[in-house]
């Protein structure tokens, strides 16, 4: 399979949509390492100020689980649009070699499913993001550390809705590729 910069149309409205949002994936991805190697400082700050001065850093738990959501979100629609994303394609990579038309609207049909689960979770989550930063919910244990959830859910319902139009941009460009009369039959 290709990549979704890989997947040109020759439609240039498309093919420039399909080109900013591999960039915006690209940029969700790179914030996500950042989270991981900001993650990985505290903890390294963590266990020498626990070991070597006594004194934990509070909150560190609850940054490490909020921290892992959001770098998942962050990172999973650049993951699917550079095809890196963990599927079984036997019977795809065999339809390919046959029937490559009939391959490409299968995988069609597959990244359409997911953007329809996908949208189905964006769905379920905006409220939970709607309550969380209507009502300043947090995590932690008051007087020792408190920290705002609703960031995390507003990164997860951006890194969902990039994912949302990776899969439906995929879908469409499998599905014009299959209808293009010079493509294989």
């Amino acid at each position: 399979m290709s990549t979704l910069v890989d997947l040109r149309t020759g439609v240039r409205a498309f093919d420039v949509a399909a080109l900013l949002l591999d960039r915006a994936t690209v940029v969700a991805s790179a914030l996500g390492t950042l989270c991981i190697l900001g993650i990985m400082a505290l903890i390294a700050a963590d266990v020498i100020g626990r070991f070597g001065f006594g004194h934990p850093i509070a909150g560190v738990p609850e940054i490490v689980a909020m921290s892992i959501l959001a770098i998942v979100f962050l990172q999973i629609a650049n993951t699917l649009s550079r095809d890196k994303l963990t599927r079984s394609d036997a019977l795809l990579t065999l339809l390919r070699r046959y029937r490559p038309r009939l391959a490409d609207v299968l995988d069609a049909a597959l990244h359409g499913t997911g953007a329809f689960l996908v949208g189905v979770l964006i769905t379920a989550f905006l409220p939970l993001f709607q309550r969380s930063y209507g009502r300043r919910e947090m995590v932690g244990a008051v007087g020792q550390f408190l920290a705002p959830i609703w960031p995390v859910h507003l990164i997860v319902l951006i890194g969902a809705g990039l994912l949302f139009a990776v899969f439906l941009m995929r879908a469409l460009a499998l599905l014009h590729r299959a209808a293009r009369p010079w493509a294989a039959l």
